[in-house]
């Protein structure tokens, strides 16, 4: 008796699928592309502006990205005074990630290929929520970063000081570059001083 008393008071309110994603996706096969003889040109055609871009050993090395966020949660209505209006929710999220790194030499031929692909779990969490509303419950703002093309323009109208550093930039410069989902307080950034994030002061 007690079992179904409990079944009758909780209730699936259903199921949220949510998904988003950072940059275009990768063709799985760029068959289109043949060390020794495709050129810059034939990579743009086929796969766009890269991410990031950097000089190397006479030539250059461009580096393209694409992680794809998908998010799975389950909600529970409870049939009592007030908390009818509350969805109590879980959710999963997994990632998927593709990047590509292509280098060229001077004359604009290509010289290497390699590609990276893999999928796992991003995290998981829960929360209570207005029934008509339906938000993201894990963090994932490690990858949803400003895309660096966005500032490579932007840069040359910088102070002096600081365009003259360009050639160090991890984005367009020429001291190679990294992926979107290395850390800021290891590898090639852990000397930027990353401010840390602004605390808000309580509400009384």
């Amino acid at each position: 008796m007690l079992a179904a008393l409990t079944l009758g008071l909780v209730l699936i309110a259903g199921c949220s699928h949510l998904t988003s994603e950072v940059g275009a996706p990768l063709p799985l096969r760029p068959a289109d592309l043949e060390i020794g003889r495709s050129q810059l040109g034939d990579l743009l055609h086929l796969a766009g502006p890269p991410s990031r871009i950097s000089a190397a050993a006479g030539g250059c090395a461009l580096l393209y990205e694409f992680n794809g966020i998908e998010e799975k949660q389950l909600g529970l209505n409870i049939n009592l005074p007030v908390l009818r209006w509350f969805k109590f929710v879980g959710a999963r999220s997994w990632l998927e990630h593709q990047a590509w790194v292509v280098t060229f030499d001077g004359g604009g031929i290509l010289r290497g290929w390699g590609e990276e692909y893999w999928r796992k779990p991003l995290g998981k969490g829960g929360g209570a929520q207005i029934l008509v509303t339906v938000s993201s419950l894990v963090d994932s703002s490690q990858f949803r970063r400003p895309a660096p093309q966005h500032d490579w323009g932007k840069a040359w109208l910088a102070p002096l000081p600081k365009v003259l550093n360009t050639a160090s930039s991890l984005d367009s410069g020429m001291a190679g570059f990294e992926q979107s989902l290395a850390p800021t307080a290891v590898g090639q950034r852990a000397l930027e001083m990353t401010p840390p994030p602004k605390k808000f002061p309580k509400k009384k």
